[in-house]
């Protein structure tokens, strides 16, 4: 277990459970039986380390679980509400305790919707997003699914103090971090929102403006925001937000454990177009990449005290997250092709929001979880979709 491991094990023993992370996938209606599904996680949990392991508060090592019990972990819910709710209240549920592994798999079926749902949650102490997603093909797809991309170092001896400037864990002021209206006590119950565009707008854009996918969605985000400040606080001001940087390498797609950290990132809600606004954050992803942030900063917190980071994620300095994760390939379950996914990171009781980006091979789905205290924060997603409308070019007018 490293320091981030031990750090999240620790943040768990407390009051506030576990901290969770996992994937939201999409279906048809009636794309399998619970029974299918039961039968396919029996085939391949024994096979998966992540899912056989614990962290163990104090521990520098995992600790062998019992085995698997798949109709403990494996479950679903057929109700007459809607979706959403049905999902709210699945990613509300403890985790299963004691000697089992803390994970779990819920089936939501609403065939009013033409959905059907399958929600993975995961200790975060065991392994983080990008491990998550990996973890949850295996578990599940038909055929091997490449998934995110393993991080590439640029080369040995690169490194940079460049996090530690910017370390996520200090404390900022709050007009830097929260959004107005954000002034509610939080209920400690959170709800999924999202918008879905289809993936290609997504890299055209990019292609158009010579920029990331990443760098579009920061900018759509920051458009969103600075809608929302117009709406809800009648003034517009800059906010830092806290980006998590994979550095889970190739060959250690499936292992145990988190290898992430985190950049800060300005969203320059205040500068007047989307080009300029564009234009501020391909500079700031430009700057991580060329001054060895990620190298510098994931060799600086594994040197961290665990006990040190787990009382930072108490008292966290940023509130709000936004990530970016593409689940690549082909991806299909008992026949059955993925038609949208989303990440949810349920952490520190501080966090707003999180804000997530999850494409599969058609589709991108823009997805925020908060807390249900700051209701009009499921406004957000429909509020990216329009300001990436706004990087559109202009619809030239027809002749008379």
């Amino acid at each position: 277990m490293n320091a981030v491991d031990r750090a999240f094990a620790l943040f768990s023993s407390g009051a506030s459970g576990p901290l969770m992370v996992g994937h939201v996938l999409d279906f048809a209606a009636g794309a399998f039986s619970l029974e299918d599904l039961r039968t396919r996680v029996a085939e391949r949990v024994a096979g998966l380390e992540a899912l056989r392991t614990a962290a163990v508060p104090g521990a520098r090592s995992w600790a062998r679980t019992a085995p698997p019990d798949v109709a403990l972990h494996v479950d679903e819910a057929r109700g007459d509400g809607s979706l959403g709710e049905e999902t709210d209240e699945a990613l509300r549920r403890p985790l299963p305790g004691g000697r089992a592994p803390r994970w779990d798999l819920r089936v939501l079926t609403c065939p009013a919707e033409g959905v059907q749902r399958v929600c993975f949650r995961v200790d975060h102490a065991v392994v983080d997003g990008v491990g998550t997603a990996h973890l949850v093909a295996a578990l599940l797809a038909d055929e091997p699914v490449r998934g995110p991309h393993p991080y590439r170092p640029p080369g040995a001896g690169r490194g940079s103090a460049a996090w530690l400037r910017t370390v996520p864990y200090k404390r900022f002021a709050p007009h830097e971090t929260v959004p107005p209206g954000c002034g509610a006590a939080p209920s400690g119950r959170g709800s999924l929102a999202y918008a879905d565009v289809p993936d290609s707008v997504l890299r055209a854009l990019a292609a158009r403006w010579g920029a990331t996918v990443n760098d579009i969605c920061l900018t759509a985000v920051t458009g969103a925001l600075a809608a929302w400040q117009q709406r809800h606080g009648g003034g517009v001001r800059d906010l830092r937000v806290i980006m998590p940087m994979s550095v889970r390498e190739a060959g250690a797609e499936l292992a145990t454990g988190n290898a992430a950290l985190s950049a800060v990132v300005r969203l320059p809600c205040t500068l007047p177009t989307p080009r300029d606004r564009l234009r501020s954050l391909t500079g700031q992803s430009r700057q991580h990449k060329v001054s060895g942030l990620r190298e510098g900063g994931w060799g600086s917190v594994l040197r961290l005290p665990p006990g040190l980071l787990g009382r930072a994620m108490l008292r966290p300095g940023l509130r709000l997250a936004v990530s970016h994760i593409s689940i690549n390939g082909s991806y299909r379950v008992l026949g059955a092709p993925l038609t949208a996914a989303s990440i949810i990171a349920l952490n520190s009781p501080g966090l707003l929001g999180y804000v997530s980006l999850t494409r599969t091979t058609e589709t991108a789905r823009i997805g925020v979880l908060h807390d249900r205290a700051h209701a009009a924060a499921a406004e957000l997603p429909a509020a990216c979709v329009r300001a990436l409308e706004e990087l559109e070019p202009p619809v030239a007018a027809g002749r008379a």
